[in-house]
């Protein structure tokens, strides 16, 4: 039993260090800015999602980086993301759920969006 244990403890660690790196990679090169309450929704495209707690968003060259206020079960890298979007912006605070790919089409439970912080390429 404590090898179990151990094993999915193990497993956890190693999830959270993958996240870690892929955050990395993805803001490779890049610095924060200013963090934003809103983002056009009509300008970014589908999140990345990276682990439970974070999703990027690609506006061109621009990466905008979500920290949600909390954790959202059921958030990966194979779930699709659905934004309620009420006045025409993605806001901090808006709420989304999520699907599985798998055809699913019960959603997932309610999460919301933190503030959306600009990563920029240094000129």
């Amino acid at each position: 039993m404590i090898r179990g244990l151990l094993l999915v403890a193990a497993m956890g660690g190693a999830t959270a260090s993958d996240d870690a790196k892929d955050l990395a990679k993805a803001l490779a090169g890049r610095t924060p800015g200013k963090p934003e309450t809103c983002v056009s929704p009509s300008r970014v495209g589908a999140p990345q999602v990276i682990g439970d707690h974070t999703l990027l968003y690609r506006d061109g060259g621009r990466i905008w980086r979500n920290d949600l206020p909390d954790g959202c079960p059921g958030l990966d890298d194979d779930a699709i993301v659905v934004t309620e979007v009420y006045g025409g912006q993605l806001c901090r605070n808006d709420q989304f759920y999520t699907l599985e790919r798998t055809g699913s089409t019960i959603p997932g439970p309610r999460c919301r969006l933190g503030s959306f912080v600009p990563w920029d390429k240094p000129r």
